[in-house]
């Protein structure tokens, strides 16, 4: 992969890579779940596991997903992911769970292979700042408006999703409410195919709520921790959505320093070809620490996070604004926590 892609050159795939770096430099407007290998803490036992929610198990295989029922019941799920060896071309494999705005599942996997053209030039349906102190967007590279999904895809619901590298688990927990869903890769260009099932009955009035060690709020454009705590090791994150456009968390650990304005240096260049003149190297000074499925507004979803390292923790999302099609982290959706041993 060459070190720096101008905004034309981007596809509409993000296919993130093993480093921060190939994470700036690889996204693009039609990928929404990032690719990136999590490592599992051997050992490390379910948080999960006795909370007596109804259970999703998933395997992903390198042209599908198994496990996936015609019908279940509405519910708050753990849902556990499985990759097969055979996702090991891609890297991996994930699950995501959407629930299609105006038309069944079936309708929107016929829908998928349709895709074309830039979001609506218009801005109308823009989404407005959400109530978060810190929110305000930084400008985007200049001339740097990209293709992004169709707005169809700002009105459908997104529950969230896991991912895990080959032969390799990953858990979620989340909601999935009455209606017609979809299993799928959480990109239009995914190799796995979509499964349509449907959900019924009612949500139930109780809902098990996990413990979380923190929670980390979504809006436009900013991540925000705004309960509890992100430490070293291993833990339970919760993440809100907040904001009016869907968003997803990928988060990279540092130990060599990095500034603010060095990482916004980093993503815009990385949008206009102009490699950044900063003091680390992006493609070899970030480890991956963990990454969340795309989410919508007024969604949660509950994350089991193995290994979180001491250092810095640089958190961003990389979905493509409604407005203009540019990476939301270009318009200042990220955040640098230090994490304490």
């Amino acid at each position: 992969m060459s070190p720096h892609l101008s905004a034309e050159s981007l596809s509409r795939r993000q296919l993130l890579t093993t480093t921060l770096g190939g994470a700036m430099l690889a996204v693009s407007a039609g990928r929404v779940m990032p690719a990136v290998a999590q490592e599992a803490t051997p050992g490390a036992a379910s948080p999960f596991a006795e909370l007596g929610l109804p259970t999703l198990d998933v395997t992903v295989t390198g042209t599908g997903y198994e496990g996936i029922p015609d019908s279940i019941e509405a519910g708050r799920y753990l849902v556990t992911i499985t990759a097969g060896e055979d996702t090991a071309e891609t890297g991996g494999g994930g699950v995501a769970f959407l629930q299609p705005a105006g038309m069944t599942g079936d309708e929107f996997i016929t829908m998928l292979g349709e895709l074309s053209g830039p979001p609506d030039e218009s801005g109308e349906g823009a989404a407005a700042a959400t109530p978060i102190d810190g929110g305000a967007a930084s400008p985007a590279a200049e001339g740097g408006e990209m293709d992004g999904p169709p707005p169809f895809f700002y009105e459908s619901v997104l529950a969230g999703g896991a991912y895990a590298p080959p032969g390799a688990s990953a858990e979620v927990v989340l909601d999935l409410t009455p209606g017609d869903w979809v299993a799928w890769g959480d990109d239009p260009e995914a190799p796995q195919a979509p499964v349509a099932f449907t959900v019924t009955g009612e949500m139930p009035a109780d809902l098990v709520e996990p413990e979380s060690s923190a929670t980390l709020t979504l809006g436009e454009y900013v991540i925000k921790v705004t309960e509890g705590e992100i430490t070293t090791g291993s833990q339970v994150l919760r993440i809100d959505n907040i904001g009016a456009q869907p968003h997803f968390v990928f988060a990279g650990s540092t130990t060599v320093g990095v500034t603010d304005a060095e990482v916004e240096a980093v993503l815009e260049g990385d949008l206009t070809g102009t490699p950044a003149a900063v003091d680390f190297d992006p493609d070899t000074d970030f480890m991956p620490v963990f990454n969340t499925g795309t989410q919508s507004m007024g969604t949660s979803q509950w994350v089991f996070v193995p290994e979180v390292p001491a250092g810095q923790l640089l958190l961003l999302c990389f979905f493509p604004d409604l407005a203009d099609g540019l990476p939301h982290a270009n318009h200042g959706m990220y955040t640098l926590i230090e994490i304490e041993e």
